[in-house]
């Protein structure tokens, strides 16, 4: 049990007196505790007395004319006024106790186990949105509350749990197995039209009935190849399938700029920071707004991670601009018609499903700060493209069979 002089406090004295046994018994009979009595030699012993029987050791060594020295104090008061003298020492320690009282009820890490194509981070949101994230206290956290928000914001997850493990709330799922489906044969008829306007050069059908021929003129939207056949005694529809090559005209016409902008030197650097606490942001600069063409913007996120790979919803976020020259160099006429010519016969590729150009003719000639192209290019390409019938659904079709009239 503690005593009073443990909390008023206790001097550590050195008494120096021409009878040590004398002086001792003196402060026994006037009832002054005292307490680690040790005889150095026969003129000095050293004792430990309470701050409140500081007063009476005075008065009788003062009656023997003993010398009394001080060397040192110690008692709950005693260290309370050290941490009073040290307010950063005091603010350190506070805040620990605090932390220690705070943390083993709250939670500071959330990770997800059991999922394989459902992204974590969708499902840390969903977390998020029933109330578990940093700092949740876990005695609010209810599973079964938690388990019902996940599959109802989740629909592919088939179970859900949460387990809490220290200060980290551990995240357990499921998903649903996804059977897959064969692949349903398209059964609707279909028929080979015409994309372009086109002479036809080669025409190959495996499906259908061929309504074209070699050498012939066709139109954008023509039907080459019927997806019906007539055998005699009956039609039948099938999916036309066909290869159909045709000669083309395509006319393309291209502007490009006669001077080119680009960056040269680096002129400056300068960086802006923020931090982001959970969703909060918070800025230690003013709103850029857009950036000019000369800067060039680099964003990155510094999270606060432990050893052991877990990381707080705090991160600072550096954003760096690097400031260029710009510089114009313009561009001859030649060697713009050249990229032209190359660009135009790129894209005129990319626009065939299969095909070459065979012949083309271009006009080249500088306008307002500009250089204009216009071509015109004979091609042998596809032009066959596949049209389905439209046919009624099935539940329309049996309403309308069965309507009485």
């Amino acid at each position: 049990m503690l005593q009073l002089p443990f909390f008023v406090g206790m001097y550590r004295l050195e008494i120096t007196c021409a009878d040590t046994i004398r002086f001792i018994n003196a402060l026994t009979n006037a009832q002054v505790r005292i307490r680690d009595v040790v005889y150095k030699n026969d003129l000095v012993v050293t004792l430990t007395v309470p701050v409140i029987e500081m007063k009476k050791l005075v008065e009788i060594a003062e009656k023997q004319g003993a010398r009394v020295v001080c060397h040192g104090r110690k008692g709950l008061l005693n260290s309370l006024a050290f941490f009073v003298r040290r307010p950063v020492l005091s603010i350190f320690f506070l805040g620990l106790f605090l932390t220690t009282c705070f943390l083993p009820g709250r939670i500071l890490f959330v990770t997800v186990e059991g999922n394989t194509s459902i992204p974590t981070k969708q499902i840390l949101e969903a977390v998020d949105q029933c109330g578990i994230h940093f700092g949740t206290n876990r005695r609010s956290i209810r599973s079964e509350v938690v388990k019902n928000a996940l599959l109802q914001e989740i629909p592919e997850l088939q179970w859900a749990g949460i387990n809490t493990v220290g200060c980290t709330a551990i995240i357990a799922v499921q998903e649903k197995t996804v059977v897959e489906k064969p692949e349903s044969t398209d059964k609707r008829i279909s028929s080979i039209i015409a994309t372009r306007d086109g002479i036809i050069q080669d025409c190959t059908v495996l499906k259908g009935s061929s309504l074209c021929t070699v050498g012939q003129a066709v139109k954008a939207g023509q039907t080459l190849v019927s997806g019906y056949t007539d055998t005699g005694l009956l039609i039948q529809g099938t999916q036309a399938e066909a290869e159909i090559t045709a000669l083309t005209t395509r006319e393309l016409e291209l502007i490009a700029p006669s001077a080119d902008c680009f960056r040269a030197e680096l002129t400056r650097v300068s960086h802006r920071y923020s931090i982001k606490f959970g969703k909060k942001l918070i800025n230690f600069y003013k709103d850029s707004g857009n950036p000019p063409t000369e800067c060039v913007k680099i964003y990155s996120e510094r999270y606060l991670t432990l050893p052991g790979g877990f990381r707080f919803p705090v991160c600072v976020i550096v954003e760096t601009s690097y400031y260029y020259e710009i510089k114009k160099e313009s561009a001859t006429s030649s060697f713009s018609k050249e990229w032209l010519e190359q660009y135009a016969e790129d894209y005129l590729r990319g626009q065939m499903v299969a095909g070459q150009i065979l012949s083309q003719v271009t006009k080249a000639e500088p306008i307002d700060n500009a250089h204009y192209l216009y071509g015109k290019y004979a091609c042998l390409e596809m032009i066959g493209k596949q049209k389905y019938e439209d046919t009624l659904p099935k539940d329309d079709y049996n309403d309308r069979t069965n309507r009485k009239f």
